[in-house]
């Protein structure tokens, strides 16, 4: 099955001057949803009955008798990815009508669970009524905060996809991540003025800095307002490479190449290049995201979960420059859209599916919700507390268990306000530690002295042995011995047993050993992802985690030899 490879013309009319007016008028129907969701959710669960009957699905659960949310929630299961699965693989094997009357014309895919890739089917219907529909609403806030007249194509820098070709295919059909995406589909996908930009255009092949430090080239000279992403950790990562390479940027741009490359379309500028290399030689440390584009006033990434933990590290690159929140979107859809100043969390996106939510507590071990557990409704969520996500989109994935869990904080009219907690049962537990990111992350700061520079790169892994323990691998700052380490290791441990009980618990007892340092070469992370992607995996894969879930990066870390000498 072929992907398109060019718009057809309604869709690039929509890049025009009706752009900005189509967020704003998104953003307004997005508020006015939130004030009143009733008819927009009775209208999404006619859309999923209406996709799912005379399918393979709607057979096999009887949906041709069902009209009510409660029929609904009797006659589907609830089931998470695995129980899913032998319906996609039919339509992955060509067969049609299994889960939705419209046809899948690609996969996204990301990583699972059980260590096979999902694959999640993607349908015009789906992505014209409900995803594009939602990216429009969101960016209707941003350009409603910076200003109308910036949504040229210059003025943005957008890192939350690439125009990129397929490579890839399963039974002829394109698969691709969310953020690799090769073309629009229709008018009412979602289409910004810089879809032809050539800084949004991706290679699988480039190297992940070369691919950040090209945008800083091709944008140098531009009036960049705002820089958007979903996770953070790619503007600290395009901050550090502005940082790092200053002068061979000046360089590219008063010879106007990009990594010492001519390219079509890019002239020097050898005023600029003056410009920056004056402010360059006042900023010996490296040049700033605001000396590159003074403008700069709006930063959008996630900003909750293990994202929040970036704020430290995303306020020193791009200080006093205000934040706003990227959609709570995954790969299997969007669930909530932010509609004002809130920094993380958004109401629900009433509009994109029907969702459910099932009550969580710490205890949870991220089992899969048994089918036929009772639901609340979003009306039913109490602020303060914690829920796992269930969700229905009209992409096939009905009743889904998502294994993600929100907190509810207050409301937005008649919606809960979310924020995004982090997947079920993500953490680790040898003895019953019950360890998390966010252990890690508060021992490792506690430990940190501010004297020897900023907050270092660093993620926790878990290593069997008798008995088992941790290993705490740290870019190790320039200059500092094996003393400093061994303070730093042993702060962190104390740390690491003041926030956590149950870990000092199993320390006193022996039955985890103690904190064990590795110092790794600066750079050594971004080597990681790198490698990682060389290997197949797509950007929304590469995450960087303050706690792994086993210990495969160790092995990796040894294979690139980026570990210093303890």
């Amino acid at each position: 099955m072929a992907f398109p490879s060019s718009l057809p013309a309604p869709t690039r009319d929509a890049v025009g001057e009706n752009f900005v007016a189509r967020t704003l008028s998104a953003l307004a129907r997005q508020r006015e949803l939130c004030r009143d969701p009733r008819p927009v959710a009775e209208g999404v669960l006619r859309d999923l009955l209406d996709q799912a009957r005379g399918t393979a699905f709607g057979r096999d659960h009887e949906l041709a008798k069902v009209t009510t949310a409660a029929q609904w929630r009797r006659a589907v299961p609830i089931r998470g990815y695995e129980a899913l699965r032998p319906y996609v693989e039919r339509q992955l094997a060509g067969e049609a009508d299994i889960l939705t009357r419209s046809a899948p014309y690609a996969f996204l895919t990301t990583s699972g669970s059980s260590g096979r890739p999902k694959y999640i089917p993607t349908t015009r219907h789906w992505r014209d009524r409900y995803r594009g529909r939602g990216l429009y609403a969101q960016w209707g806030l941003y350009f409603e905060r910076i200003g109308e007249a910036h949504h040229a194509a210059d003025r943005v820098l957008d890192l939350s996809w690439e125009r990129t070709p397929v490579s890839r295919s399963r039974g002829g059909f394109p698969v691709y991540s969310i953020s690799r995406r090769p073309a629009a589909v229709g008018a009412e996908d979602w289409v910004p003025p810089w879809y032809d930009a050539p800084w949004l255009r991706g290679d699988d092949e480039e190297e992940y800095a070369d691919s950040l430090y090209r945008k800083l080239c091709l944008l140098a000279g531009s009036d960049v307002r705002m820089v958007v992403t979903l996770n953070p950790s790619k503007i600290v990562g395009l901050a550090e490479q502005l940082e790092g390479r200053g002068a061979e940027l000046v360089d590219d741009v008063a010879k106007g190449t990009v990594c010492g490359r001519p390219v079509p379309g890019t002239l020097p500028d050898p005023w600029l290049a003056r410009t920056l290399e004056r402010r360059l030689r006042r900023r010996p440390e490296g040049l700033r995201l605001s000396d590159l584009w003074p403008g700069l006033s709006l930063v959008v990434c996630w900003n909750s979960a293990s994202a929040g933990l970036y704020r430290d590290w995303l306020e020193k690159v791009t200080p006093g420059i205000p934040k706003l929140p990227f959609s709570t979107t995954g790969t299997e859809g969007i669930v909530t859209i932010p509609v004002d100043g809130h920094p993380s969390a958004g109401p629900l996106a009433a509009d994109q599916g029907l969702f459910e939510f099932v009550p969580y507590d710490e205890g949870d071990g991220g089992e899969p919700l048994a089918p036929w557990t009772q639901t609340l409704s979003p009306q039913e969520l109490e602020t303060g507390r914690s829920y796992r996500l269930v969700m229905s989109q009209a992409n096939g994935l009905y009743r889904y268990d998502v294994g993600d869990v929100y907190t509810a904080l207050g409301t937005v009219g008649a919606l809960p306000r979310l924020e995004f907690v982090g997947r079920v049962g993500f953490g680790s537990s040898f003895t019953g530690e019950k360890l998390t990111e966010a252990h890690v992350y508060q021992a490792v700061r506690e430990a940190h002295d501010r004297a020897w520079g900023n907050l270092p790169v660093f993620t926790c892994v878990p290593c069997w042995g008798t008995p088992p323990g941790y290993v705490l691998a740290v870019e190790w700052t320039a200059g500092l011995g094996r003393s400093e380490r061994k303070g730093f290791a042993a702060a962190a441990e104390a740390a690491l047993q003041r926030c956590n009980p149950e870990y000092a618990e199993k320390r006193r007892t022996e039955r985890l050993r103690p904190l064990r340092v590795l110092p790794l070469a600066p750079g050594s992370f971004l080597a990681i992802a790198e490698a990682q992607r060389r290997r197949g995996a797509a950007a929304m894969q590469i995450k960087h985690h303050w706690l792994q879930r086993d210990g495969a990066l160790l092995e990796l870390i040894e294979e690139l030899g980026l570990a210093l000498p303890e």
